[in-house]
């Protein structure tokens, strides 16, 4: 089983723009985390939200953002993120400005 770490980048009134996985997956918790802090480290803004995702934003006009996830193995792994990223983010989902 591995921690898989997955990204969005939203613009505009929340409007997903495109989104991925980072590197396919990691062994460890530890190791999924190690990526997610490198990853954001690339930005000037980013924070976590109340759900455990983060968010980051290269300044605090920009337009676009991008919101990362960390999701854990479970005993069956179902497909969740077509489930969660049809989804759209709350208003208090996105940074604040």
């Amino acid at each position: 089983m591995s921690y898989r770490v997955h990204w969005r980048l939203l613009g505009r009134e929340n409007r997903l723009l495109d989104s991925g996985e980072i590197d396919g997956g990691f062994e460890d918790r530890h190791a999924a985390l190690l990526a997610i802090g490198a990853f954001l480290q690339q930005f000037a803004q980013w924070d976590r939200h109340k759900d455990g995702s983060w968010w980051a934003r290269r300044s605090p006009d920009a337009d676009l953002w991008v919101q990362v996830s960390l999701i854990e193995p479970t005993t069956a792994e179902p497909d969740i993120m077509p489930q969660v990223w049809a989804m759209q983010p709350s208003g208090d989902a996105s940074p604040d400005p």
